[in-house]
């Protein structure tokens, strides 16, 4: 097959027509990651300091008005800090049992009442390990879809009568 030079003059001009783009992309894609980089980088005047730890994957955190802080981990503990400066959390509530604590679930959210101390009261929003009604722990196995389902038989249809 022979190719005329309008034909090789096209086929450049699309391949520099899908290159252009692409090289945008990549430029792009690249400058994302710089910035990224330089996000680690605290600007002068700044300081980063850990001030509350030894906790596992922390997902909130409520200062009450007596000074304690209250952190819930993914996995259902909630921690209770007696200020700033305490270095050893006291376990307030495990509900490790209850909690799926998989994937992006677990416990998500902490609240403590309007009036607290008054009301000790601590709200907390989590995915439950069970079906509605269901009592935790039932699935606690890192199962994606936890639904279970009969096997499904193929058959032919019925004949349909004469």
């Amino acid at each position: 097959m022979r190719l005329s030079r309008s034909h090789l003059w096209r086929s450049r001009r699309v391949r520099r027509v899908v290159a252009a783009p692409l090289t945008l992309l990549l430029a792009t894609s690249l400058a994302g990651l710089s910035r990224a980089a330089d996000a680690s980088v605290l600007p002068s005047g700044f300081q980063d300091t850990v001030v509350l730890s030894g906790m596992t994957n922390p997902t909130v955190v409520q200062f009450a008005p007596d000074g304690r802080i209250f952190v819930g981990q993914k996995n259902g503990v909630i921690k209770v800090f007696s200020s700033l400066t305490d270095t050893s959390p006291v376990t307030f509530a495990d509900l490790s049992a209850e909690v799926d604590n998989y994937w992006d679930r677990g416990l998500l959210g902490l609240a403590l009442d309007p009036n607290f101390p008054t009301r000790p009261y601590v709200y907390v929003l989590y995915t439950y390990d069970a079906p509605i009604g269901g009592t935790a722990p039932r699935w606690n196995d890192a199962c994606p879809a936890p639904r279970e389902r009969p096997p499904t038989v193929a058959s032919s249809p019925p004949a349909s009568p004469s």
